[in-house]
């Protein structure tokens, strides 16, 4: 990688997306799901040949868990056509490629984080999907570069949602939270995800990377630290907005089988990212990506919501740049 290369990059609606298009700026080109269909081979080798990148990084996924285990068709056209379609004409047109998979490829029948020399055995079609997507791109680019990450949050359009976003939202509602003590990932931040990968791309590495934040937490660890962390920035009312949350509730140990849902979910999926830590290239431990997110929901401006939008393509809805307004607000308050 050096000063000419150009990024295309798919799924820019998406957090990932999102984020990596912000941090690229004017070297990229970012498309969404309605301009360019990755299942189509047609489609993407005319993309490539259109706008000419160097490389192409896929952040395009059918990212719906439950979904994904009852639409099949739904998962492989995400999950599995589309990177295939997109490894097969990058191939064709001596692009680069990036790929981003999932933790959700390994089983969870363990308690040590996985590393790349783990046998893959997913719990879930979305797992299987994604898992299918990965061996597609390496039989037909060995040079891509694939990366697993865990957990992913960070910018959404003004309808997206992820874990942090749920749990400010429980905090509105009555009554304690009740959360999954028995559930462990390594939860990361979109934005030093896109980093790291640039990283990497910098690097020239190519094969298996994982890629997450460091250290691995339960669901419960996650929702405490997000009412903390919010309760703890808040406490600057002239920057910050409450936005009805009682940051104070309770959060209450559950299992996951409280929660019964379509997908069954790996129980422990957490990544040893040793592999690329020995390139010299390592995320943050993920309570730091989970403060400088809440920390910006909550802020009355975030200026990195105008780096991320700035080079958004128009399809996409604009990044959430706070806390929706809760009951007695208006949205758009700043006292």
């Amino acid at each position: 990688m050096n000063e000419s290369t150009t990024f295309l990059i798919t799924g820019a609606c998406g957090m990932l997306g999102r984020a990596m298009t912000g941090l690229l700026g004017t070297q990229t080109t970012a498309l969404t799901f309605a301009d360019l269909d990755i299942t189509n081979y047609a489609a993407v080798a005319a993309a490539l040949n259109r706008y000419r990148p160097t490389t192409l990084i896929n952040c395009a996924a059918a990212t719906d868990v439950d979904r994904c285990e009852t639409d099949h068709a739904y998962a492989d056209a995400g999950n599995t056509t589309g990177p295939r379609a997109l490894a097969e004409a990058c191939a064709a047109h001596k692009v680069e490629m990036v790929h981003v998979s999932t933790d959700f490829v390994f089983d969870g029948a363990t308690e040590v984080p996985y590393t790349e020399k783990d046998e893959p055995r997913p719990v879930n079609y979305y797992g299987l999907s994604k898992l299918r997507g990965e061996e597609a791109v390496r039989e037909l680019m060995p040079q891509a570069l694939v990366v697993r990450t865990s957990w992913t949050y960070g910018p959404v359009g003004l309808a997206g949602t992820n874990f942090p976003l749920k749990v400010l939202e429980w905090a509105r509602r009555p009554g304690p939270l009740r959360v999954a003590t028995d559930q462990f990932g390594s939860p990361t931040y979109a934005p030093h995800l896109a980093a790291g990968i640039l990283e990497l791309l910098e690097m020239n590495a190519t094969g298996l990377f994982h890629l997450a934040g460091d250290g691995c937490a339960s669901r419960w660890e996650v929702a405490h630290e997000t009412l903390a962390t919010a309760r703890t920035v808040t406490a600057d009312p002239a920057a910050f907005r409450l936005a009805d949350i009682d940051f104070t509730v309770p959060i209450l140990p559950a299992a996951a089988i409280d929660f019964p849902a379509p997908a069954p979910r790996p129980a422990f999926s957490c990544l040893d990212c040793g592999k690329a830590a020995r390139l010299g290239v390592t995320l943050p431990p993920w309570q730091i990506g989970l403060a400088l997110y809440i920390t910006g929901l909550l802020r009355k401006h975030d200026s990195a919501v105008d780096i991320w939008d700035r080079h958004l393509p128009a399809g996409c809805a604009p990044t959430q740049s706070k806390f929706a307004a809760g009951p007695g607000e208006t949205k758009g308050t700043t006292a």
